[in-house]
Order: C-alpha cells, then sequence, then structure tokens
C-alpha cells in the first residue's frame, strides 16, 4: 500500500516539472551536398613536356616580326624623341602587314617612355591638325617590303630527314616625323634588316600562313645530278687511289 502510494506521488511530481528543451552544439558534422543544377564546366589545357620534344621552327610570320621589331627599334634610335612625349602613330601606305610594323614602333616607343595615339587608316595631309589637336608630332611608318624567301636546300641526303632549307626573312621600310599643323618633315629614317636561318624541309606546312603571300615562298629543288654529285666525287677518287696503289711495283 505505501509502495503503490509512493509510485504516485513521483508520478505526479514528474508530470508536474515544465518541460525544458536541451541544446546541443556540434563541432563537426556532415556538410549539406552542393548543388550541381547551375554548375559551369572549365576547360583545363595542360601542356606536354618532354626532355627532348619535337623541334618546332618558328613561323614566317614570327620570323618577320623578329626582324622589324630589330629594324624599326635600330631606326627610331636617332628619332628626336625624349621621355614623355606624345605622338600620332599612323601609316604612310596599305599593307597586309602593317599590324607588325606597329607593332614593332609601339614597342620601342614603350621602351623609351614615349606614349602614342594609334591611328591605322592613312592621314591626309590638309587635316593632319584635325587628328592632333595639341600639336603633338605625328609619326608615320612605310612598310615597303616584308616578305620570306626560300634560298636554297642545305645537305645532300634527301631519305635521311636532314635536308634543311635555308630561309631569308627581309623588312624595309620608312620612318618619317611631321609636324601636325605645318606638315614639315622633322626628321627621317630607312628602315632594312634581314635574317637568315634553316628548317627542316618537311617543316613547310608548319612556317607558311595561307592568308600572307608575301609570307610564302616556292620550295627550291635539287635534281638527281646534284643530289649524287658527292657520290660520284668519292666513287671517282676512290677508283683512283685503287689504281695508283695497284700500279705500284
Amino acid at each position: 500500500m505505501r509502495a503503490g502510494l509512493a509510485a504516485a506521488l513521483v508520478g505526479l511530481l514528474v508530470l508536474g516539472s515544465p518541460a525544458e528543451a536541451k541544446k546541443f552544439k556540434y563541432a563537426a558534422g556532415p556538410k549539406p551536398g552542393i548543388d550541381t543544377t547551375f554548375t559551369s564546366t572549365e576547360a583545363v589545357i595542360s601542356p606536354i613536356v618532354r626532355p627532348r620534344g619535337p623541334k618546332v621552327p618558328a613561323t614566317n610570320l614570327q620570323l618577320v616580326s623578329l626582324v622589324a621589331n630589330t629594324a624599326f627599334s635600330r631606326a627610331l634610335q636617332s628619332a628626336p624623341l625624349d621621355t614623355g612625349a606624345h605622338v600620332v602613330l599612323a601609316p604612310a601606305e596599305s599593307h597586309p602587314l602593317n599590324f607588325v610594323v606597329e607593332h614593332a614602333v609601339l614597342r620601342e616607343l614603350s621602351r623609351r617612355g614615349v606614349t602614342a595615339t594609334v591611328r591605322r587608316t592613312i592621314l591626309a595631309d590638309d587635316s593632319l591638325a584635325a587628328y592632333s589637336p595639341d600639336g603633338d608630332p605625328l609619326l608615320e611608318y612605310q612598310l615597303a617590303t616584308a616578305r620570306v624567301s626560300y634560298l636554297r636546300l642545305v645537305g645532300w641526303l634527301p631519305f635521311s630527314g636532314r635536308v634543311k632549307i635555308e630561309r631569308q626573312a627581309l623588312v624595309e621600310g620608312a620612318l618619317t616625323i611631321r609636324d601636325s599643323r605645318s606638315a614639315n618633315v622633322l626628321w627621317s629614317a630607312g628602315v632594312s634588316y634581314n635574317l637568315l636561318d634553316a628548317f627542316q624541309a618537311d617543316r613547310v606546312s608548319l612556317v607558311e600562313d595561307g592568308r600572307y603571300a608575301d609570307l610564302k615562298s616556292p620550295v627550291p629543288t635539287r635534281n638527281v645530278g646534284k643530289v649524287f654529285e658527292p657520290v660520284i666525287v668519292v666513287a671517282v677518287v676512290a677508283g683512283l687511289a685503287a689504281l695508283f696503289f695497284q700500279n705500284r711495283p
């Protein structure tokens, strides 16, 4: 009887006490999944690097650009342009490779600390002041020649893969600085430079660009007589030497 009353009293106490919510804090736990519905892809290009990779020759455009950089850099050395000056750069005539000269001139002007406003069309003489309202001088470039010529084949073993084509890259032109108000010529210099190199004969398709006719050239040929001429000379010399030693007493 007493045990039943004690149990009833404990039950009343439990039911009568107010409920308390417990809070739990987790230092770490599972992270929610990432929604990939609108995820964009990214292309990753990994270059192939080998200790002994294939030898790829410079393209004809790269070779002409190298020659133009040297040619116009040398020509601008005597130009009366101080650091901090500003010029208007424009072509004196149209040429498909004017962009090569523009890059070469801007490269040298940047090195000297000279700023430039670039124009890609020929400026009319009667409106030079409109292109330079502050009276800055006009720097005009002329590209007379920019071409690559294949001169000859180097090597006489046609099936060994060692035959090379000797090529010449040539750039010729002129630079002129004029007063934008009076159009008077303040300075002028000629531009000329060339470079020779050789590349493997089976790499012609890699160096040429069909968009520029001046950067293509007929591949030189060699007739059969010239190919076997060294072999014939060696054979004749060897035969004469053998006869000489056989006829000795």
